[in-house]
């Protein structure tokens, strides 16, 4: 399976004015990283095999196509498939319910279509960067505590052998 590449940002909603303006504003924002579109959630998930770090996902994505799957149904098979993937959610509907249901169907956060829109989308995608680097020190962190904990019992196991069976030695 290939690591989630957190340099790769998949944008999904329907409104395509939206969609287009999100777009320059993460290429002039995000220098270096790629940012592919998708105004259905079925194109995005069609495409997951890409292994995107970040899915930008409108919460209502039937506005213009009535029987398209919605941005719950559509996180859901992202975390399904790329547990990894960081999802932030975004709509236009500024209800607490709403935020939270989707917090509850595993987004990383979820931002309100308003004026301080862009701004927000800006301080997530740099909060999952900084989520992923501390996830990647947490696990380093790890396997060398493993390794620190091999070496003690390794010399704990020796010096009790040695007590045992080569008790001269020791004194």
């Amino acid at each position: 399976m290939k690591s989630t590449n957190y340099n790769r940002i998949f944008l999904v909603d329907d409104n395509e004015v939206f969609l287009k303006s999100m777009e320059l504003y993460l290429k002039q924002n995000f220098k270096g990283f790629t940012i592919t579109t998708f105004t259905t959630g079925e194109e995005c998930l069609k495409c997951l095999s890409q292994n995107p770090g970040i899915i930008l996902l409108d919460y209502m994505l039937s506005t213009i196509y009535p029987n398209a799957m919605n941005g719950i149904k559509v996180l859901g098979l992202i975390k399904k498939t790329n547990p990894e993937t960081a999802v932030i959610m975004f709509s236009a509907q500024d209800y607490i319910e709403v935020a939270v249901d989707t917090m509850k169907h595993g987004a990383f956060d979820y931002i309100v279509k308003n004026d301080r829109m862009f701004l927000r989308v800006q301080n997530a995608i740099k909060n999952v960067s900084h989520t992923h680097l501390l996830r990647l020190d947490v696990r380093s962190y790890k396997r060398r505590m493993a390794g620190v904990v091999l070496v003690a019992v390794l010399i704990t196991g020796s010096i009790i052998y040695m007590s045992i069976f080569c008790p001269k030695l020791i004194n």
